[in-house]
């Protein structure tokens, strides 16, 4: 497992052609945040799970595929907090590791509006202290019912699962992702900065708007992790423009793709 200190990124993630890497790769993004990317080689999801770290609880968001063991790198994180396991949604490649671990919240919209406490699910946000770092838990469905965003207004990091990330954003329920995403945009823009938005997955190379073929185990000069928030900005923008009828959005950051 590697482990880089400092807000930074690696210059390239495992893309699956070692057999002899490490099934996740650590990346510090800084003291109390941790990145965590499954192994190509072992999913071509090649998810990315963040563990966020508070002085009394610390919440890991997603727990992979289930194709590599995520507990024991999880725990030699840890340095003793209470351990929150949730999701930012409940697809088969952000749930499967969850055997692994002892209590975790609930996979349905309603499961996750009752642990968090939001009381008029998707339009009211609310706050999860972790112990001198509060996050904004934030409902966007869309992608999938039970989806949500998470803001550290620590790192000023928003952390947006399957709903943005460099990669074809697969769209389930258009009316519902529209709205959500205007209103994830208008929370940004509501007086909370973003630095970077970090998603779920890579599924896009380097050449603007051309991704990798669906099922890819290997991603040779993929695009970087990190979006601008201004991408957020330009998906709001493209999905008004787009009207109410689902259609395949080709921009230069992402992919929109109705299914």
């Amino acid at each position: 497992m590697t482990d880089n200190s400092g807000m930074t990124f690696p210059a390239h993630w495992d893309d699956g052609t070692d057999p002899a890497s490490p099934e996740h790769q650590i990346h510090w993004y800084d003291q109390r945040t941790a990145i965590i990317r499954q192994s190509l080689r072992t999913s071509f999801e090649g998810p990315f799970i963040y563990l966020l770290l508070g002085t009394e609880r610390a919440l890991l968001l997603d727990t992979g595929t289930g194709d590599a063991k995520l507990r024991p790198v999880v725990e030699s994180l840890l340095s003793g907090q209470e351990l929150i396991v949730a999701h930012t949604h409940s697809h088969g490649d952000h749930v499967g590791g969850d055997d692994e671990f002892d209590q975790v919240v609930g996979r349905t919209a309603e499961d996750v509006a009752a642990y968090f406490g939001i009381a008029d699910w998707p339009n009211e946000v609310v706050q999860l202290d972790l112990g001198d770092r509060v996050l904004d838990i934030i409902p966007i469905p869309g992608h999938h019912a039970s989806h949500i965003a998470v803001y550290d207004r620590t790192s000023k990091v928003l952390f947006s699962g399957d709903s943005l990330y460099p990669g074809r954003l697969y769209v389930f329920d258009w009316p519902a992702f529209r709205a959500s995403v205007a209103r994830l945009a208008g929370f940004v823009a509501a007086g909370n900065p973003v630095e970077e938005i970090l998603g779920a997955h890579i599924e896009l190379t380097r050449e603007p708007g051309r991704d990798f073929e669906m099922g890819a185990d290997k991603h040779p000069d993929e695009h970087e992790l990190p979006l601008d928030p201004g991408v957020l900005t330009e998906l709001a923008q493209v999905l008004d423009e787009a009207g109410p009828e689902p259609v395949r959005i080709v921009r230069d950051h992402f992919i929109v793709y109705p299914v």
